[in-house]
């Protein structure tokens, strides 16, 4: 009695991956999935975040000129440090003595509280999948690309004016996973009539 019940699940499936490939092939690439994770953030570009960097001036640029540029504090994703924690990111485990920092760093570190400092975290991390839509849909072949960039951006303020500033980031990391399944749709349809064979085989 199992036979029947398993053959007439085998041609209903079989029929509808049919379908289903005939509709993803007439619709094209813009059923493939695609995934975007951006840090709170104003800036959508690596590139962005370099022309707005380059647009602040140590000893002129205020805090007020910081939010119109970009680097909003309120926005998130930045870390606000004292003057102590200016200290232990410039000085960590006394690895540089306090005569060796740069000037302003070291002034904006002897004014105490009338130190500020301001490390923001601009970043993106994105994935979309690529390659023949009908055998992504199907379970044939699926190619996911993701492409990230990141940056750390610190500002020093002494006064409500930036004093120092650095940069770091990486511009572009990319990577393609292609995950290949030969038998596609029929994948778990093995595997069910493995188990199914295999419950008949145990009576």
């Amino acid at each position: 009695m199992e036979k029947p019940v398993l053959s007439r699940a085998m041609l209903i499936r079989g029929a509808l991956v049919a379908l289903l490939g005939l509709t993803v092939a007439a619709c094209g690439s813009g059923l493939l999935p695609a995934q975007n994770q951006k840090a709170a953030t104003l800036f959508d570009s690596y590139d962005q975040v370099v022309s707005a960097y380059d647009q602040i001036v140590p000893g002129r640029t205020s805090e007020d000129d910081l939010v119109r540029i970009g680097f909003d504090a309120r926005t998130g994703n930045v870390d606000v440090l004292s003057y102590l924690g200016i200290q232990e990111l410039y000085m960590p485990r006394d690895s540089f003595k306090f005569d060796q920092l740069n000037p302003e760093v070291r002034r904006c570190i002897l004014s105490e509280t009338g130190c500020l400092g301001y490390v923001f975290h601009p970043a993106h991390n994105g994935s979309r999948r690529i390659g023949n839509t009908a055998l992504d849909v199907l379970g044939f072949e699926r190619i996911t690309r993701s492409e990230r960039w990141s940056a750390d951006i610190v500002l020093l303020l002494r006064g409500g004016v930036v004093v120092h500033k650095v940069f770091s980031g990486s511009p572009r990391t990319e990577s393609i996973e292609d995950k290949v399944s030969p038998l596609g749709p029929l994948q778990d349809l093995g595997s069910a009539l493995a188990g199914a064979v295999g419950g008949i085989a145990s009576h």
